[in-house]
């Protein structure tokens, strides 16, 4: 990687538009929103903070590429987190967070460069390949996330084949293809959830999302016959099930009842096999949770027993805490004559199966 070294004025850098570490919600938005995020998410006190003290270090230039005409001045593609941090030092103005902290900070600072250090490059493109190489699988990795919407971009530059792009991706950033193909496909999703309200329907955004979900789900195989992917590079979702992948996207991150269907991420084990069996799928559905549903795919009869193994257990356990309990009122001993009646009207509900069979077999 090459570019042009020379200092510019501060007044003419720019925050990025595109940088995959913002929510997208802040794409193309102006500074104020941005360094507000930056200052609630990103530490940029602690960083003004270093900067005021021991002056900009010049060994770390921000890679800037020019912006398109009608606009001047540049876009800084790497460094944003520092650009923030310079723009609130030189600023006289009130930060829109932390206005006593950021305060104080100019006021004890020693420096305020206005002069930056950059590298300036003609292309964004060709800063892409550095940033994933660092961020992806270097010294400062980004999020799942962030590391998607930035293979999102730098996926542009190459052709419609995805199998040699994944490769080619690989390659840039030093990963594998199949870490690439399962960020892009997981973003695909995301964005798809987007489009069809889902994101809305269970009241959060993209960056709500516990991103490595989504991918880490998508790498079973029952989960992906379940939605309809073809595989962790299906990126073109192009016989995604529209419902199935609601149900999907909803078990892991609709938390409007207070906890997801899913619970974490070890659990997709189950699911895996759950969405594949009939009767575990329609219990899910039903809502009996993950552990429950997860018994039917052993088949009826199994998950029967298992039931009942479980019963006798907490009864005993019930059995014998009852012996020091205190304050019991009669709905306690209502409660205990229902579980009585049920576990009656199961025993006749067995013993008459039995008998049929018999009958049956006789005849």
């Amino acid at each position: 990687m090459s570019g042009r070294p020379q200092s510019l004025d501060l007044r003419d850098l720019h925050f990025d538009p595109l940088n995959p570490r913002l929510p997208s919600s802040l794409h193309r938005a102006d500074d104020g929103p941005v360094l507000e995020y930056l200052l609630l998410e990103a530490n940029l006190v602690e960083l003004m903070q270093s900067i005021g003290e021991k002056g900009y270090f010049e060994g770390e230039p921000l890679l800037v590429v020019p912006r398109p005409a009608p606009q001047t001045g540049y876009w800084v593609v790497e460094g944003n987190r520092r650009l923030g941090a310079l723009k609130l030092l030189a600023s006289a103005d009130p930060a829109p967070v932390k206005p006593r902290e950021v305060e104080q900070v100019r006021a004890s600072a020693n420096h305020k460069p206005t002069s930056i250090p950059v590298l300036a490059f003609p292309e964004r493109d060709e800063i892409l390949g550095y940033l994933g190489y660092r961020h992806i699988t270097g010294i400062k990795e980004w999020s799942p996330l962030a590391k998607a919407r930035y293979l999102k971009q730098l996926r542009a530059q190459h052709g419609d084949d995805h199998l040699l792009a994944h490769r080619a991706l690989a390659r840039t950033i030093g990963s594998k293809s199949t870490n690439v193909a399962k960020l892009l496909t997981g973003y695909a999703l995301l964005e798809h959830a987007r489009d069809v309200g889902l994101l809305s329907e269970i009241k959060q955004s993209e960056d709500d999302i516990e991103f490595s979900l989504l991918t880490t789900g998508i790498g079973y195989d029952g989960i992906q016959k379940f939605i309809g992917l073809d595989g962790i590079a299906d990126v073109d979702l192009g016989n995604l099930k529209g419902d199935e992948f609601r149900e999907f996207f909803k078990w892991i991150f609709d938390r409007r009842g207070g906890s997801t269907v899913l619970g974490d991420s070890r659990k997709f084990k189950q699911l895996n096999k759950i969405v594949l069996h009939a009767d575990a799928l329609a219990a899910v559905r039903r809502s009996e949770g993950i552990e429950t549903a997860y018994l039917y795919t052993s088949g009826p009869l199994e998950a029967l027993r298992t039931f009942m193994v479980e019963a006798e257990k907490s009864l005993k356990a019930a059995q014998d805490t009852s012996i020091h309990a205190v304050g019991l009122e009669n709905s306690d001993v209502s409660f205990s004559h229902r579980l009585a009646r049920a576990a009656q009207n199961l025993y006749v509900s067995l013993r008459s199966s039995v008998v049929e069979d018999a009958t049956d077999a006789d005849a």
